[in-house]
């Protein structure tokens, strides 16, 4: 059964922009069809596939991934150094070298 989610523009358009930054999100961590791709899975073992799910479906390995508690106000190294700041930080003169780049 395929899924069709309809908006119409001007309802995108009015929406802010830190809730379609959460429906992005949202859409990243539940793909649309990974609720297909799960039910297929049971099918796929009775036809004698062992390899594990989220290794078939891309969806899958997105909705099974387990994401690190975080503690209040700290944020993990990959959003990090995904950052602007980050950035900034690299192109910084004097002061200190990073531990994690000293080879």
């Amino acid at each position: 059964m395929a899924y069709h989610l309809r908006m119409p523009l001007y309802m995108l358009m009015e929406m802010p922009y830190d809730e379609l930054l959460g429906w992005f999100e949202y859409f990243d961590r539940r793909p649309i069809g990974w609720r297909d791709d799960l039910r297929a899975v049971p099918m796929l073992r009775t036809q004698g596939v062992k390899e594990a799910p989220e290794k078939i479906f891309s969806s899958l390995a997105k909705v099974f991934k387990k994401e690190e508690p975080k503690e209040e106000g700290r944020i993990s190294f990959d959003e990090l150094k995904n950052s602007t700041f980050f950035s900034k930080m690299l192109g910084a003169t004097g002061g200190d070298q990073l531990e994690i780049f000293k080879n």
